[in-house]
């Protein structure tokens, strides 16, 4: 599925390439990060790109529960971010994978656990507090 479907950010501001599965808790994402990317200082993405990137994949796991369920994806803003861990900063090239896990949803408040890696290695986990605008 297009990601552009599922998520409101546009070039070149999108930080997520394609979502690889999802269910209803469970979503991952694929990002290749190239030198071009706005994020990009030095061929090192930066960690503003990191938390970029985990929020967009939040937003695309929860735009694809919506559209599945014949709704079109609503608008979400960063409530919080709570225990940011950067362990690495990805070089251009290399391809991010992220697991969304959705642990609870609060009326228009959903939390989200986010961990990105890349060649299997952490480089970023989080906890997203994301305000669904109805």
């Amino acid at each position: 599925m297009d990601i552009q479907l599922l998520i409101p950010q546009r070039d070149p501001i999108i930080m997520v390439d394609k979502v690889t599965s999802h269910s209803k808790d469970n979503t991952d994402t694929l990002f290749t990060i190239n030198k071009n990317n706005i994020f990009v200082v030095d061929n090192i993405f930066q960690s503003s790109g990191v938390i970029e990137h985990i929020a967009q994949s939040a937003a695309a796991s929860m735009g694809r529960e919506t559209i599945e369920s014949g709704n079109k994806p609503l608008l979400g803003y960063i409530a919080s971010i709570k225990n940011l861990i950067i362990h690495d900063l990805p070089k251009v090239g290399s391809v991010i994978k992220t697991k969304i896990i959705i642990t609870n949803q609060i009326n228009n408040i959903i939390i989200v656990t986010g961990v990105s890696k890349v060649e299997g290695k952490s480089i970023a986990s989080c906890e997203l507090r994301v305000y669904i605008e109805l």
